[in-house]
């Protein structure tokens, strides 16, 4: 899930204000609804009710999701933080990062290796091209990463291929421009719907079935190229960095990481709204900000 001012090719799909936080419906026997949780507390996104901390039963291995909103600079110190919990359980943990392109590798290994400056490393990374959010949002993990020798790993694609595939379908693509990306699993039914309402307004009432196909297409390959570079880690245990879009309902990258045979990634994501609910099955946990 990428918007970037004046860049996007695919719609941001889950926009903060989009997003249907419900509300638990009260019974008979309840007498209101559970109270509203204080910052710092996790709950489950259906109920909104309190949970254990989910961080803190990570396991060697384990691949945890942390789904964003790029443009919420709270939900990048509390990925910050998640980090520093899982590495104080977990030392030899991999960052994997949306941010980046499989092509920006070389520039993030020479980073973590404290070989250039931080202006020299956001210029051979191409943040301000291929990412563009505010850099200063995403230093401190970038800084953490470097003090404490936490590989980094680019999980994206060049949005050259998610274009060509949304405008000509995947196998318009030549096989050996597929930057090592393998077909995706086809996705849900639950997903092709949201992804069908999101290209209402991307595509207007005159896309044809065909361009629908191909955007339905290119958002899997987006996701299916996140989740291989997840997998090849296997053995790790993988922090992953991505817009939430890419993970709730386990639809996108968990989706196609089962299929890949790592069905069970920790999918968490952040709410600054105490009385947060995403839905049953939305997310494994909401952290309250």
């Amino acid at each position: 899930m990428i918007q970037r001012q004046g860049k996007s090719f695919l719609l941001l799909f889950f926009k903060k204000e989009g997003l249907a936080f419900l509300l638990a419906a009260l019974s008979g026997c309840v007498a209101g609804p559970p109270p509203c949780a204080p910052a710092g507390a996790w709950v489950d996104a259906g109920s909104g009710r309190p949970v254990a901390d989910p961080v803190a039963g990570v396991r060697a291995g384990d691949v945890v999701l942390l789904g964003e909103q790029h443009d919420q600079a709270a939900d990048h110190a509390w990925e910050l933080a998640v980090i520093a919990r899982v590495y104080a359980a977990r030392p030899d943990m991999v960052l994997g990062f949306e941010m980046f392109p499989r092509a920006a590798q070389p520039a993030l290994d020479r980073w973590v290796a404290g070989g250039e400056s931080e202006a020299a490393f956001l210029k051979e990374s191409r943040w301000a091209e291929v990412w563009g959010f505010p850099a200063e949002w995403y230093m401190p993990m970038f800084r953490f990463a470097r003090d404490h020798h936490v590989r980094m790993v680019a999980l994206n694609v060049s949005r050259g291929l998610v274009h060509q595939v949304a405008q000509g379908g995947w196998d318009s693509v030549a096989p050996a421009a597929r930057e090592g990306v393998g077909r995706p699993a086809a996705p849900s039914e639950a997903y092709r719907a949201q992804l069908a309402d999101a290209m209402a307004g991307h595509g207007g009432p005159n896309m044809t079935p065909a361009r629908r196909a191909h955007f339905i297409e290119a958002q899997t390959v987006w996701d299916r190229a996140m989740a291989e570079a997840i997998a090849a880690q296997r053995g790790h245990t993988m922090v992953a960095i991505m817009g939430e879009g890419h993970v709730l309902f386990r639809d996108g990258v968990p989706h196609q990481l089962a299929a890949l045979g790592r069905a069970q990634a920790l999918v968490l994501v952040p709410r600054a709204d105490r009385c947060a609910k995403a839905g049953a099955g939305a997310a494994d946990a909401i952290y309250i900000e």
